[in-house]
């Protein structure tokens, strides 16, 4: 007796059989990250990750805020796989966390006070006064505020916040903030305070001010706190934000790491910062 198989018949057998013999394939192994952040580079570490997840779909990242002090101290104990931070770290700090700083870029820190204040300008030495509390009152300024109050409100970040010591080094230079100073613990709750009291004054990253249309940036010494400033350093308010990783690293961090040093990861990067300016 004859059997009789079809062309697609056979097509389909052949396939089946062909199919049954090819290895099966390694399923790609999952990856979690355990990032920390300082506030100030929060919205850069969560970019870039989402950046690079779409390239490693199988990655999944949990994000740790704080200020970068913090983050430097909490990587010395493998809390995190790397670290978001936006100053300059120390010495003693990278050697105990065994760690080694990748500068990423450039961001700076924006001096803002209400809109409806009519100052655009202060001299460093006029910011040191208000911070200071030599200057109480805006009248001394010769700036009459509309429906707001007199007495300047000056707004800080808490110790360890990467924009705090850019204040202290450029701005308060070893003199002590005055009493009355209102501590912020974010750039936001700083943007928000500024926004809802005419008679305050404060700053935030320039990332995360980001052009917020409730506040005004000051320009420090005549100079505008734009992207080409902040990457020449012209404007004096300049911090570099950096990567934070082991000495070290594993394979995946190091594919993190390349994924930022790549164009889409620079991409990412200067959306929100500034290349380093050329040596």
């Amino acid at each position: 007796m004859k059997y009789r198989v079809s062309f697609f018949a056979l097509i389909s057998l052949l396939s089946l059989f062909l199919f049954s013999c090819r290895p099966t394939p390694t399923p790609v192994a999952a990856v979690h990250f355990k990032i920390g952040a300082a506030d100030s580079t929060q919205y850069l570490a969560r970019e870039t990750a989402n950046a690079y997840r779409r390239a490693h779909p199988t990655t999944t990242f949990d994000f740790f805020t704080s200020n970068s002090t913090t983050a430097l101290r909490q990587l010395a104990f493998d809390q995190f796989d790397f670290a978001f931070i936006e100053r300059n770290p120390r010495a003693d700090e990278l050697e105990r966390a065994q760690a080694t700083a990748l500068e990423l870029g450039r961001d700076g820190v924006v001096v803002i006070t209400h809109p409806s204040n009519p100052l655009t300008n202060l001299t460093r030495g006029d910011l040191q006064k208000i911070f200071t509390g030599e200057f109480g009152l805006w009248s001394e300024l010769g700036i009459a505020i509309p429906n707001g109050r007199d007495e300047i409100q000056v707004l800080m970040r808490e110790e360890g916040a990467g924009t705090r010591a850019v204040v202290e080094e450029h701005i308060l230079q070893g003199e002590r903030i005055t009493l009355t100073a209102l501590l912020q613990p974010t750039n936001l709750d700083m943007l928000d305070y500024v926004a809802d009291h005419p008679n305050a004054i404060g700053y935030a990253a320039a990332n995360i001010w980001n052009g917020n249309s409730r506040t005004r940036a000051l320009r420090i010494d005549n100079v505008a706190p734009t992207r080409a400033n902040i990457q020449s350093s012209t404007y004096p308010l300049v911090q570099t934000v950096f990567l934070i990783v082991p000495q070290t690293p594993t394979a995946n961090v190091t594919s993190f790491i390349e994924f930022l040093s790549g164009n889409e990861g620079r991409s990412i990067l200067y959306q929100r910062i500034t290349e380093l300016a050329p040596k």
